[in-house]
């Protein structure tokens, strides 16, 4: 998660940008009003109007294609794309998940792990999520019950799915995916020090 400040820093860009368009905007539609009372015969008039409209084209493909690379250098994405301090293998069964530390050679079937794992704060975890059955839903909830990160857990197949833990405190590990009666208590934790 960014901290506060560049957050703030963040949406005070967005507002004063949104500004700026929006005054741009205004600017326009006044410059057009005014400039339309004119009287002049339909073939100049429309010329002008097709020449014009294609100098306001090229500026806005401009300003997008300028707005675009401005804002998408600020998303937050650029710490996953470093290598992760962990790795925790998850395998989900029906109606338990297995969850250790490392990458596993073993078939999901014969993978041995809890439904409890420790970690630490402030690290780049990355999970290899698979399924020894069904299709589940790898879902964690931080402690106030809201859903912070998911992946599907697929039999034969591993995604993964990369998490930075800010804050200390217990995550709930839940399925999404109904796989049958005790679905609802297939629960994990994911202890954060």
């Amino acid at each position: 998660m960014l901290p506060f400040n560049t957050l703030l820093t963040i949406q005070r860009t967005a507002a004063i940008t949104s500004f700026l368009a929006g005054a741009l905007v205004v600017a326009v539609v006044i410059f057009l009003i005014t400039t339309s009372s004119t009287s002049e015969d339909k073939t100049s008039v429309k010329h002008k109007v097709y020449k014009l409209r294609g100098r306001y084209f090229f500026v806005l493909t401009l300003c997008v294609i300028a707005g675009l690379f401005i804002s998408l250098r600020l998303l937050p994405y650029t710490k996953f794309q470093e290598k992760p301090d962990e790795i925790v293998t998850i395998v989900a069964m029906q109606w338990a998940w297995k969850m250790a530390p490392g990458i596993s050679d073993k078939s999901p079937a014969d993978f041995e792990g809890s439904n409890e794992i420790t970690l630490p704060a402030g690290r780049h975890i990355q999970f290899n999520v698979t399924s020894s059955d069904v299709n589940h839903d790898f879902a964690i909830y931080n402690s106030k019950g809201v859903l912070i990160a998911q992946t599907q857990a697929m039999p034969q197949y591993h995604n993964k799915l990369e998490h930075y833990f800010s804050e200390k405190g217990d995550y709930h590990i839940l399925c999404l995916e109904y796989c049958g009666m005790p679905h609802a208590f297939m629960v994990g934790i994911i202890h954060i020090n």
